[in-house]
């Protein structure tokens, strides 16, 4: 059952809270309830297959997007003839916006380690690979991380309405909902060839960040990755923050406002510890270009702007 303040939980914007809106997310909590799985078309244009009954496929379901912020950073920043990243890929949604903004000539690499979950994310890209807007895609089932090998997945009780929360941890935790799971791990700078560069690496990885990036350092050394975009549960400025910033990078914090994403430098997003959502940080070689493309007002990636504007 969802309160009100479960349900602003769900990504819905303060500004936004009536109780009109209210009613009806109700109203479509009981619709996409009632359904095991089911097809959202995004605002782009590409179908995907959620499970209503956890986080990320009800708030695809009810509201069509999921984590605005992100998804617009996503959208302005991947330029035509990238090579994307998604470092915990979870069943594609980012990866879909990566795809269609990538297009024909780019590629996008994928990175989740659940397998259930990859399950998923395969299953849509597999539709995606039939759109001709869509760049390619290459999928792995393992997780990102300072070294090659083998590591320990982790999940809770909170997988099963939330199927985000596995994660990477070399430390001994005991709890007695706690389920393991043995997965490989790879670490980018052995994976890319020599050459290749990187227009954005999204990573989402529950608190490992530090160990993708510690995977990377051939990588950042030449300069090989234009922009990172990445969750950090620690206030700034955090060892994530520290280490990019030794390593050349400009660091903003995401601020959703009400029309467009605000890049905050050197600073952490406004939000409530209780009802989230995790502050998101941009962390990028050209902070002049990003600052161009991310100031200008009203959302490209989905509304009416996104038919006008790229």
């Amino acid at each position: 059952m969802f309160t009100p303040r479960s349900i602003l939980r769900l990504g819905t914007p303060p500004y936004f809270f009536q109780p009109l809106q209210v009613l009806r997310r109700l109203r479509l909590e009981y619709l996409w309830r009632s359904k095991q799985e089911a097809f959202v078309t995004l605002p782009w244009g590409l179908p995907i297959k959620i499970n209503p009954h956890e986080t990320i496929g009800f708030n695809i379901a009810s509201q069509g997007l999921y984590e605005i912020g992100v998804t617009e950073t996503l959208w302005r920043l991947t330029e035509p003839g990238d090579l994307a990243i998604d470092a915990g890929a979870n069943i594609g949604y980012m990866t879909s916006i990566l795809g269609i903004r990538v297009g024909p000539k780019g590629k996008v690499i994928c990175f989740e380690p659940h397998p259930e979950v990859f399950e998923a994310l395969r299953e849509n890209v597999e539709i995606w690979k039939r759109d001709g807007r869509c760049g390619s895609f290459v999928l792995h089932k393992a997780a990102l991380g300072a070294e090659n090998g083998q590591a320990l997945l982790r999940t809770s009780d909170w997988f099963r309405t939330n199927r985000g929360t596995a994660w990477i941890s070399n430390k001994v935790e005991a709890s007695p909902d706690a389920k393991l799971i043995e997965v490989p791990i790879q670490n980018l700078d052995s994976f890319l060839n020599a050459g290749e560069t990187i227009g954005v690496l999204k990573m989402d990885v529950q608190g490992y960040e530090l160990g993708v990036l510690q995977g990377m350092t051939q990588l950042l050394k030449r300069r090989a990755v234009r922009d990172i975009v990445f969750e950090e549960e620690a206030s700034y400025p955090a060892p994530t923050h520290k280490y990019l910033k030794s390593n050349g990078y400009s660091i903003f914090g995401l601020q959703e406002l009400f029309a467009r994403v605000r890049c905050l430098p050197d600073a952490q997003p406004v939000f409530d510890v209780g009802i989230g959502p995790v502050p998101n940080y941009l962390a990028t070689l050209d902070p002049t270009r990003a600052n161009a493309l991310l100031g200008p007002a009203m959302w490209r990636s989905f509304g009416p702007c996104r038919l006008i504007a790229n």
